[in-house]
């Protein structure tokens, strides 16, 4: 049975709307599930039973909303390797990758449940005599969650676990290609004793599931992760609307990590390939473009090319496997199309650069090579918009300042990263690099679940940031009292 259902107030299955399939981009001959495309009246039938959920659930006390995350955790945990192949599966990603995001959900689950049980306001002394000022914390009402489907488990976690953890109620949209593994974390949620209502799951096209939550009027706030486009289309369509709601856009980057003259080359090496070709380079976090002192770059350039050979390609379930199939045939031909981008540009294609054919294995899968270009100067598009898959840019620099204007050239600002053993040169990077994340001898990728996380810049409106004690911020507002005696 491949047909899913979806979530408004409880798990349902319509009968009336028609269901797409969901495939395997390692395989597309093997259909996952179907999934309904919903219209406009269903999202607004979630709406209101998020709505109408709200009233009771933020009244119910920290501990016993935690006491729920910590069981969801237990949950997970539990069905770690079913969730983890599932993801695989429906992602294309590797299956020790789908572990580390089931582990992360995890995590969240857990720094929340212990955060929302410490105190979350003031005692603010008073000018006057006998008078006490007090703020607290307050949720906001139903929040609107539109998530990617790069992470399809792990980062709509840290959007939809901090908004129910403060008492807020979720209407939330996945990507159409990762609703699968969506419906599970609903399923566990609610396994674990999740009021009815709190959490909807909604499934179907942008144009009009996704509408109607950034432009139904009963929503009070949304956060969003996607592309750049979409974001400043959300954004538009809430100015034009004349009230005030709150927005968390996070919209991509375009990531550089510098080896300096005075960094281990082969550390640099081995972080950048891994962050470049890991998770098949669908990361908002992944290195795209790879820094070179001109000294230094034709023995860095081979050695680069060199261990680039021995990533397997494959599918994500089998061991040994370090990348996988794009997750989709958009996405595929997208970075296909940029490949040829490169090229039609001067830059130099010096490894990769074309599908994986031959056999059963890759016949039937959305498998690119790990590309490099070399010669790439900030002029080119390649080393200015996000491609969103395994190319990665070589680029070379004289002096430590001209390679944090290379940085900074573009109009993204999310996460930068330098390879030094010299102390001083990590800060002048750290202070001047416009980004939200500064990464020194360490990969791009990856991110902890208790540190604030976001980007500058055309990476997102730079206003809550996600994870960590910041996020609470985002799903509450203050209030102040005064109290005479």
């Amino acid at each position: 049975m491949h047909e899913k259902g979806i979530y408004i107030g409880r798990y349902t299955m319509p009968k009336d709307r028609e269901y797409y399939e969901i495939r395997n981009p390692a395989d597309t001959r093997q259909i996952i599930s179907k999934f309904p495309k919903l219209a406009r009246d269903d999202v607004k039938a979630a709406i209101s039973i998020a709505k109408d959920a709200f009233q009771k659930w933020s009244k119910t006390l920290p501990v016993e909303r935690a006491k729920i995350l910590y069981k969801t955790a237990e949950i997970i945990e539990s069905r770690a390797n079913d969730l983890a192949r599932l993801l695989t599966m429906e992602e294309g990603k590797t299956l020790n990758d789908s572990v580390f995001e089931v582990v992360r959900t995890a995590n969240l689950l857990r720094f929340y449940a212990g955060l929302i049980t410490r105190a979350q306001g003031k005692v603010i002394p008073s000018q006057d005599k006998n008078t006490i000022i007090l703020t607290t914390r307050e949720p906001l009402g139903v929040i609107a969650v539109i998530t990617p489907w790069n992470f399809p488990l792990s980062l709509p976690a840290w959007k939809v676990i901090p908004a129910i953890a403060t008492g807020n109620t979720v209407v939330w949209k996945p990507a159409s290609i990762t609703p699968t593994i969506a419906l599970e974390l609903v399923k566990v949620f609610y396994e674990a004793g999740l009021p009815e209502g709190v959490l909807n799951l909604v499934t179907g096209p942008a144009s009009e599931v996704g509408d109607e939550l950034v432009t139904n009027k009963e929503i009070d706030a949304i956060t969003f992760t996607g592309s750049l486009q979409t974001g400043k289309e959300i954004n538009e369509k809430i100015g034009r609307q004349n009230r005030f709601i709150r927005i968390q856009l996070e919209l991509g980057g375009k990531n550089a990590t510098v080896l300096s003259k005075n960094g281990d080359a082969d550390l640099a090496i081995e972080l950048t390939v891994r962050s470049a070709f890991g998770l098949t380079g669908q990361a908002c976090t992944a290195t795209s473009r790879f820094l070179v002192p001109e000294e230094m770059h034709d023995e860095v350039l081979n050695k680069l090319v060199e261990r680039t050979k021995k990533v397997v390609v494959g599918n994500g379930l089998k061991n040994g496997v370090d990348m996988g199939p794009l997750a989709s045939r958009e996405q595929y031909e997208k970075v296909l199309s940029y490949i040829e981008i490169g090229k039609n540009e001067g830059a130099k294609l010096v490894y990769g650069g074309q599908p994986i054919r031959g056999g059963e294995e890759f016949d039937y899968g959305y498998f690119v090579m790990p590309t490099i270009f070399d010669q790439v100067t900030s002029d080119m598009r390649i080393a200015k918009e996000e491609i969103f898959g395994p190319v990665l840019a070589v680029m070379t620099y004289r002096t430590l300042d001209e390679a944090i204007d290379i940085v900074n050239s573009t109009e993204y600002g999310l996460i930068a990263g330098i390879i030094t053993k010299d102390i001083s040169e990590a800060a002048r990077f750290a202070e001047n690099v416009k980004a939200g994340v500064i990464k020194v001898n360490k990969p791009t990728i990856g991110l902890e679940p208790w540190v604030p996380y976001g980007g500058v810049k055309s990476s997102g409106n730079d206003v809550y940031k996600e994870m960590g004690e910041e996020a609470i911020e985002f799903f509450t507002r203050i209030k102040a009292t005064y109290i005479g005696y």
